[in-house]
């Protein structure tokens, strides 16, 4: 997803997970450099090799958010349906 400000996420993905499911999510945990780090490895780059390894950067922020949201269906369910409170859950 996209961080669009500081209190609003555009999730791009989801998965509906139910009872016992499980899920691994393989992470590439890849370190990126410091800003300080990176300005001082591009420093002796030609104008143009520096606006692409920015680019790059910039393009290597962008996809370095994880974020994990859990919302509970049936409670949402419920309330869109006008339904008592755990009239979904099975007995």
């Amino acid at each position: 997803g996209t961080v669009l400000s500081e209190n609003k996420f555009e999730p791009k993905h989801a998965i509906i997970l139910r009872n016992r499911d499980e899920l691994n999510i393989p992470l590439l945990l890849d370190p990126i450099p410091t800003p300080k780090a990176f300005r001082d490895a591009i420093e002796s780059l030609s104008p143009e090799q520096k606006a692409f390894a920015q680019a790059f950067r910039q393009m290597q922020l962008a996809g370095t958010m994880f974020a994990l949201c859990v919302v509970e269906i049936k409670p949402q369910l419920e309330k869109l349906l006008n339904l008592p409170p755990n009239s979904l859950t099975k007995e």
